[in-house]
């Protein structure tokens, strides 16, 4: 007699900056259904943005609540949790303590996810959420969104790919948080709280053709409330808001004090003031777009999360997404910074032709391909600010990029790689490099000796070379290819830069040209 399958049971618990969430679902017949959702507010966001730190009196409940949790996973039997922290952990002093202190006491090892990982996961949900409900949407643009509590997740889509990402540190209970000591000195504290969105939010360049995209896509807890209030309704599994009937809520709001707000909307006062941003944010980001309506999924963190969790093959296909729209995105920064579209095009196909080939060598994976590809893109952006230290400038420059779905760490890494050309390697003189852990001075070291010999093969920026081959050979990395060009430029720059190679993998580079010039 067959037994019956028992259902894939997974479940996500995400210590939010507002409240502590769980939600445990299982895999039947190919689909995701939700079987539980818990949630109990909690006041971290409050703590962090105003003092920096998380209470002990707030890990205590935290942790209370966890174990709670816990008794709840036991009874449906759930083995897969991931337990995962945004903003507010993200941002407190003591995060290290409390991660300890409920690895201890809970034994939950909490993933803090950067703002980043964050997003690029929302965005994914959303992305799913248009392909397969909304498909005349597709070939369109959209400025998607995500307004948390302390960040607004800002990406671009140009109807195949994300050409464009930022993450703002404002989010819709840090507004009034980091402004919090004006309200008590004015009345017309709307007007300030506006100054100051537009202030950030006039920045920011939208690359599409027109400055402008064809739809506003925005999600978050606040716009769920906004269209709570506004009476609108779910309706297959999205919010459709207008943009006169936003305004006119905003209006008739922005004048009225905290508490006259949730009195009048049956709010608590924190809830009032996440309304009244999520409106203040949301108006404006219909400057960016031709858009008259909202359209908001009902798409959050864990939906991404648990379908990865459950569906292994959305776990690769996200990955894929991820690096596609991350080179789009690098590929628009490089052409503001003027770089040559040639030049990158050689040395990207080059630094992968030879990573590629050395697999068996350098150990390194697919997330650390990508580093090298991006700093193929982005590594002569510096010469934007200066010629005469260009390397450094592109450096600083990369480090501080907002690229799709890049960690801060990760973009440290591609700005290591992207620095250093025939004259210069890395180094302990060095105290950025010095100060990296060994893992990554390890990957830094391995990527820069790949991309050096690969940015060498166009030293000239003219593609001399074009039907490149590498092969391994014995103790030898052989690149070959045919040329009638005037190639002593390449081939002197090889020749610097081949000493470091062999000093990390122990493997001597030579080029072979079979030209009528050299």
């Amino acid at each position: 007699m067959n037994k019956k399958k028992t259902p894939k049971l997974a479940a996500v618990i995400d210590i939010d900056s507002n409240a502590l969430k769980m939600r445990i679902s299982q895999i039947k017949k190919g689909k995701i259904d939700h079987i539980d959702l818990l949630e109990h507010p909690l006041h971290l966001g409050h703590e962090v943005f105003t003092g920096g730190k998380i209470t002990f009196e707030s890990l205590r409940e935290l942790s209370s609540l966890l174990h709670g949790y816990e008794e709840v996973l036991t009874e449906y039997g759930v083995t897969n949790c991931r337990t995962v922290a945004t903003t507010a952990l993200r941002e407190a002093e003591n995060r290290a303590f409390v991660i300890d202190q409920l690895k201890i006491q809970n034994g939950i090892q909490v993933e803090v996810l950067e703002d980043d990982q964050e997003k690029t996961l929302i965005y994914w949900e959303i992305l799913n959420y248009l392909h397969h409900k909304m498909e005349k949407k597709e070939s369109k643009s959209a400025l998607i969104c995500y307004i948390g509590a302390g960040t607004i997740g800002f990406s671009v889509y140009d109807g195949k790919q994300m050409i464009f990402s930022q993450n703002i540190p404002m989010g819709s209970l840090k507004l009034h948080d980091i402004l919090g000591n004006i309200q008590n000195m004015t009345e017309d504290f709307s007007t300030v709280a506006e100054e100051y969105i537009d202030a950030i939010l006039g920045h920011i360049y939208v690359p599409l053709e027109d400055g402008k995209a064809n739809h506003l896509i925005l999600t978050g807890s606040g716009i769920q409330l906004v269209a709570k209030i506004c009476g609108i309704e779910l309706a297959d599994d999205r919010y459709e808001l207008d943009s006169l009937r936003i305004k006119d809520l905003f209006e008739q709001i922005k004048k009225m004090p905290q508490d006259r707000i949730a009195s009048k909307y049956n709010l608590s006062e924190e809830t009032a003031e996440l309304l009244y941003s999520s409106l203040a944010i949301a108006i404006r980001l219909f400057r960016f777009t031709t858009s008259a309506t909202i359209l908001s999924p009902k798409t959050e963190l864990w939906d991404a999360l648990i379908r990865q969790m459950l569906t292994p093959k959305s776990a690769v296909q996200y990955l894929d997404h991820v690096r596609i729209s991350a080179i789009s995105c690098a590929e628009k920064i490089a052409d503001s910074y003027h770089c040559s579209h040639a030049h990158i095009k050689c040395v990207r196909e080059f630094s992968c032709k030879i990573f590629d080939k050395m697999k068996g060598v350098h150990g390194l994976g697919r997330r650390e391909r990508l580093l090298l590809e991006l700093a193929a893109i982005l590594h002569d952006c510096g010469h934007y600010v200066t010629a005469k230290q260009h390397l450094q400038s592109s450096f600083d420059l990369i480090k501080d990029t907002d690229i799709y779905g890049m960690t801060d760490e990760e973009m440290l890494l591609t700005a290591f790689v992207a620095r250093y050309n025939e004259y210069d390697v890395p180094n302990h003189r060095n105290p950025a490099f010095a100060s990296l852990n060994e893992r990554n001075r390890l990957i830094v070291s391995k990527l820069v000796a790949i991309f050096r010999l690969a940015n060498a093969l166009d030293k000239s920026q003219k593609q001399k070379l074009t039907e490149v081959k590498v092969q391994l050979e014995k103790n030898r990395l052989i690149i070959s290819s045919s040329s009638d060009t005037n190639l002593y430029l390449e081939q002197w720059a090889f020749d610097q830069c081949s000493p470091y190679f062999k000093e990390v993998f122990g493997y001597n580079p030579a080029l072979t040209i079979k030209s009528n010039l050299l």
